[in-house]
């Protein structure tokens, strides 16, 4: 079996505070978010609840698991990794300057260096046959696209009509930023990497099925998030409707599903069958 590097997993532990430390204040404290707007303020609430009581529990579960042998742990582990990738780089862009500001860019750091120093291992070092034939390989590859297509039509929706009337995006008006930094990582990063791995994985790439575990645990724990943010804003009055947390709740049984069945069907020890090579 390839062995799981333990230093990244061992960046779990700061990781851990430092986000810890990030929501938990900002779950704690209402008046973190005092320069930003109400609606933004509600959701990055929320958000921190789901860091702290979920992401970062399952962050140092999986990093446990991983660090005792189990390599469909592992490649989950990714998927948190990301998460508080992807959160504190929203934070670090988007939240109104405060205490925090240092946390945020520390934590943002240390989980990208962090990621792409796992990801390289497990693509490199993983063979082909540890994902075995019951991995999700066609469901998984279909779900990652419609979650690309999805969230590419919602954001396009926003930017296309402001940018024909030579307005700003409705969006802003919610951050008051000068652009949309969830937008800016989904259209640049997320949403093509996701389309690319769909492909790898229906292509039996190696690369491919890593990162699509990665992503369908970050894609579980995301969806958990934002139906915290939709049950914030209705709870806060700035809402109308909680149908959205109904879809959102979807997306996360959804993702989860297909995450523990990538990691099940995906083994610890390096099979010892022929199978055909595939460069990763």
């Amino acid at each position: 079996m390839a062995a799981i590097p333990r230093i990244p997993l061992a960046m779990s532990v700061p990781l851990a505070a430092l986000a810890a430390v990030a929501a938990g204040v900002g779950a704690l404290d209402p008046d973190l978010y005092a320069r930003d707007r109400e609606s933004f303020a509600v959701q990055a609430a929320a958000q921190d609840w789901v860091t702290l009581l979920v992401a970062v529990p399952a962050l140092l579960l999986l990093a446990l698991a991983a660090r005792r042998g189990s390599r469909g742990a592992w490649l989950l582990w990714h998927g948190a990794v990301l998460y508080l990738a992807y959160t504190y780089a929203i934070a670090s862009f988007m939240v109104q300057f405060n205490a925090l500001f240092l946390v945020y860019t520390s934590a943002f750091g240390l989980a990208f260096l962090t990621l792409a120093t796992s990801l390289a291992t497990a693509i490199r070092d993983v063979p082909l046959e540890a994902f075995g034939p019951r991995w999700p390989r066609r469901t998984a590859a279909g779900a990652l696209w419609a979650v690309v297509a999805v969230f590419a039509f919602l954001w396009l929706a926003d930017i296309v009509p402001a940018l024909l009337d030579g307005t700003a995006p409705e969006t802003l008006a919610e951050s008051g930023t000068p652009t949309n930094g969830i937008e800016v990582l989904d259209l640049s990063i997320m949403l093509p990497t996701l389309a690319v791995t769909g492909a790898w994985v229906l292509q039996r790439r190696v690369r491919g099925y890593v990162l699509a575990t990665a992503a369908l645990a970050f894609t579980a724990l995301l969806a958990v998030a934002l139906i915290a943010m939709v049950v914030g804003l209705v709870s806060a009055g700035l809402a109308e409707s909680a149908a959205p947390a109904a879809v959102f709740g979807l997306l996360a049984a959804g993702a989860w599903t297909l995450a523990f069945l990538a990691a099940r069907s995906t083994a610890d020890e390096d099979a010892r069958v022929a199978a055909p090579a595939v460069a990763a």
